[in-house]
This record gives structure tokens, sequence and C-alpha cells, in this order.
């Protein structure tokens, strides 16, 4: 991440923070418990920021309601946040997936679909299906660099939402 941003750069993935509140991931779904994750994301963001990361992604495929982003657009009112959502062909995503037994094809293709039609509105359109991770990256920074996916200002500087649906991004940078 350091040669695509030209900085350090961190990562935060909503799933792990899931993961430990539900490691067995046997609770139902909470919207209770997924305003908590999301406030831990923007703690760890913040944090992150405090130690002189200028760059933080929040990866994960549960936040793509402007009613879960609200919040973290609120909370993060000092740094831009861009909200960008990966988007991979269903065959694509069916090939990567073939040689994980516990992924049934024809489930996870039902799975897809709907998520296909959730879109956060403001959101950056990547398609990645005929990239790599290195330039899955590159093409991510230059989509923030050019300020795609910048949904909205707080307080006189630029902010947006968080994270999004399956293989989203969200790139969180200070702001000066």
């Amino acid at each position: 991440m350091l040669a695509a941003w030209g900085h350090p750069a961190a990562a935060v993935d909503l799933d792990s923070l899931y993961g430990a509140v539900d490691p067995l991931w046997e609770l139902p779904y909470s919207d209770e418990r997924n305003a908590m994750v999301l406030d831990q994301a923007v703690a760890w963001v913040r944090s992150l920021v405090q130690h002189g990361w200028r760059t933080v992604i929040v990866t994960g495929n549960s936040v793509f309601d402007p009613r879960d982003t609200a919040p973290v657009v609120a909370a993060l009112g000092d740094m831009s946040v861009h909200h960008v959502t990966l988007q991979v062909r269903e065959d694509v995503i069916l090939a990567r997936c073939a040689a994980q037994p516990d992924r049934d094809p024809v489930a996870l293709a039902a799975d897809l679909r709907p998520a296909n039609r959730l879109r956060h509105p403001g959101t950056a359109l990547l398609e990645s299906s005929d990239l790599d991770v290195d330039e899955t990256l590159h093409a991510l920074v230059s989509l923030v660099d050019r300020g795609a996916g910048l949904l909205g200002t707080t307080g006189g500087n630029p902010a947006a939402a968080d994270t999004p649906q399956p293989g989203d991004a969200c790139g969180s940078r200070r702001r000066g």
C-alpha cells in the first residue's frame, strides 16, 4: 500500500471487528451491534490518524446504507472519506470461490444478486473483475485522488460515508 498511496496506509476490515464480538458468526443480525462495530471502526481510524497514518481504508460488505454511514461521516467530519464499491462480475466471483468447499455456487449467486442492487448513493464504482490486487489498489488511489466517492462535507471539510458491499473500500484521509 505504501507504493500505491506514496505514504503508509492502514486497513480496517469490518469483518475482523465483527469477528471479535461474534467469533463463531452465530448471532443474528442486530442494528445495535452493527452500530457498535461502526463506532469501533471510527475509533480505530481516529487512533491511526492520531498516530500518523494519513490514509485508512475501511473495508466490508455490510455498510452500503446511508443510515449506517451517516454517523461515520459525522464522527470523521474533520477528514475526507470516500466511498468506493468494487464491482466484480458474477462469473469472476464464482470462479474465485470455486475452490472453497464452504461456498455453494448457487447460494453465493443468490447472495450476490440482491447485493448488486444495493448501492450507496454517491459511491464511486470500480470495476475490478479483470484487475489483480495491485491494479485494484492503484485504481482505488486514482479514484480517491480525483475526489470520486466523496459524499459530503461536515464543518467545511469534505467528508463522506464508510464502507460498502462485496469488496467495498473507503479511504479516510486527513485534510490539510
